[in-house]
């Protein structure tokens, strides 16, 4: 019996050291995506041929992600719930919230965003609007856009101002719909 509970035990910290290394690995991705953003969105503001940037703050980044922030601390805390069934290793206790620390401050940092005639900047990345399926906006603290072909598993919500999610809900609804030129008319006669 002990035998069996031996390997359960080995194969469990296997399991657990194969998660801690890829949520680590999520964490850098996501942390070296975060550097690279101001390179992505360099300027905030109207852009020219009637694209706009804006920056959020930790406040939006919350309203944004808010799902998520409840999701990595629940998981934080699982491991520690289940240590005495588990008999979890002392090291993954620690490093297991370690890492979802640094993935919850990714969550929370205030970002930069751009709305352009042929992309969105999110997070870091650029989306063509091609692969962005839009739903509308109907007013609050975020929009949830989606990624076309993952259907409810990948949203992609959009944090910022009033102000700012207004503008780009303008631009966003004018290049998925095509209606692009007239955005471009309406700003230029606003010059």
């Amino acid at each position: 019996m002990s035998e069996i509970s031996t390997i359960i035990n080995d194969g469990s910290s296997t399991v657990g050291f194969v998660a801690i290394g890829f949520v680590s690995a999520i964490v850098i991705f996501d942390g070296i995506r975060y550097f690279t953003m101001e390179r992505e969105v360099p300027f905030l503001g109207i852009l020219p041929r009637g694209g706009y940037a804006w920056s959020t703050t930790v406040r939006m980044e919350y309203e944004r992600n808010w799902a998520n922030v409840i999701t990595i601390l629940v998981m934080g805390i699982i491991p520690v719930l289940l240590n005495p069934i588990l008999d979890i290793p002392e090291i993954q206790l620690i490093l297991f919230p370690l890492v979802l620390g640094g993935m919850l401050v990714l969550q929370l940092v205030p970002k930069r965003y751009a709305v352009t005639k042929d992309r969105l900047s999110a997070d870091g990345f650029s989306f063509d609007w091609e692969n962005i399926v839009w739903k509308g906006w109907k007013g609050g603290t975020r929009i949830v856009l989606q990624r076309r072909g993952w259907w409810i598993l990948a949203p992609l919500p959009i944090g910022g101002s009033t102000e700012d999610l207004e503008q780009a809900t303008l631009r966003i609804e004018a290049a998925v719909t095509g209606k692009w030129a007239e955005i471009e008319a309406i700003l230029q006669g606003e010059e």
